[in-house]
């Protein structure tokens, strides 16, 4: 026999020894079945059942009040998806080409606006290059949101702490203002890379999904006067018990304060919280932050239509909207769909 091959007596052994295994579980199960048909008593009964059934299928989950449950040797199981909320990201997503959803993917087909900022810099200067000006807006609009993040280095230093990168790019699209091509009124850019730590932690019923520390950039990509950015420290966990989620994100500038929105910071403070809570198939989502200053706070539902697309309303009110509106008070209501859930 050429070095490296397989003996066919070991194989016929083996098959010997599977097939006096399932023997032997067949038998096992025959008779637990007959023990749990002579019990009386209900609950006794169909708990008797469910041994029955792990005997059966030692391998497949069994789903209990929403969890996955496994039998005493269990298999690794997959992280259970957390609610999603305004702002709140996907922790542990399926990916796909490596890439995992970050924050809400979604696009509003019909958003209205009853406070369009028609006052920026520049909004009545004919002089500049504008696709748009400020007395032409329309107050329908499409908004969308693109977000995803990429793991660049995984199980850095331990093993449950990655290295990653994330981009999201939100825009405000004039789809229906035909008048003056349906020109984009806005688009925010966003890069982040940070660190992402999925310890999975629990403690009384609440989970710790994920905690990060990330460095974050967002600009218009503009130019003067409607230029627009900051740099910022993020700090974000992220929690779950239950049906109910919650988090907490905070940030501080990196450097000076930008010198095209020096006070950026009194319109969007230091930090928001964001809540999901899943009813049966409705998903609720909060997003509040700077309470005491300028308040917002955007809402969210969901429903689902498919295993991939989501029906999806928003309402947001007050500052920090866009970059462009950072300290313009936005009422905006929206429905579009939502595609977090990808593949």
């Amino acid at each position: 026999m050429p070095e490296g091959g397989i003996d066919p007596s070991a194989l016929i052994v083996a098959g010997l020894l599977l097939a006096a295994a399932g023997a032997v579980g067949a038998a096992v199960l025959d008779d637990e079945i007959v023990r749990c048909r002579a019990i009386t008593d209900t609950e006794a009964r169909l708990h008797c059942y469910d041994r029955a059934a792990a005997i059966a299928a030692p391998s497949r989950p069994m789903t209990v009040a929403g969890e996955t449950a496994r039998p005493a040797a269990p298999a690794p199981a997959a992280a259970p998806a957390p609610a999603s909320a305004a702002t709140a990201p996907q922790e542990q997503p399926p990916a796909w080409l490596g890439l995992r959803p970050y924050r809400r993917n979604y696009a509003l087909l019909f958003s209205y606006n009853d406070d369009v900022n028609r006052s920026y810099p520049g909004s009545s200067d004919k002089s500049l290059n504008l696709p748009i000006l400020g007395d032409a807006f329309d107050n329908v609009e499409v908004k969308f949101q693109i977000s995803f993040e990429v793991p660049v280095w995984r199980n850095l230093l331990r093993k449950d702490l990655d290295l990653y990168f994330a981009y999201t790019q939100l825009s405000f699209f004039q789809a229906y203002n035909q008048e003056y091509s349906a020109p984009f009124r806005e688009t925010n850019y966003e890069p982040e890379l940070g660190l992402k730590w999925r310890p999975a932690a629990e403690w009384h019923g609440w989970r710790l999904e994920a905690a990060r520390i990330a460095m974050n950039h967002q600009s218009n990509g503009r130019s003067e006067p409607l230029s627009r950015s900051w740099n910022r420290l993020l700090g974000q966990a992220h929690v779950s018990n239950g049906n109910l989620s919650l988090g907490l994100r905070v940030w501080s500038l990196l450097g000076d304060r930008p010198s095209d929105n020096p006070d950026i910071l009194d319109y969007y403070g230091h930090g928001e919280v964001y809540a999901a809570y899943q009813l049966g198939k409705h998903n609720l989502g909060l997003m509040f932050r700077n309470p005491f200053e300028h308040p917002t706070v955007q809402l969210d539902w969901t429903y689902p239509l498919s295993k991939t697309i989501d029906l999806y309303v928003q309402y947001f009110n007050g500052y920090g909207e866009s970059l462009i509106d950072y300290d313009h008070s936005v009422n905006r209501i929206g429905i579009g769909f939502s595609v977090n859930n990808w593949p």
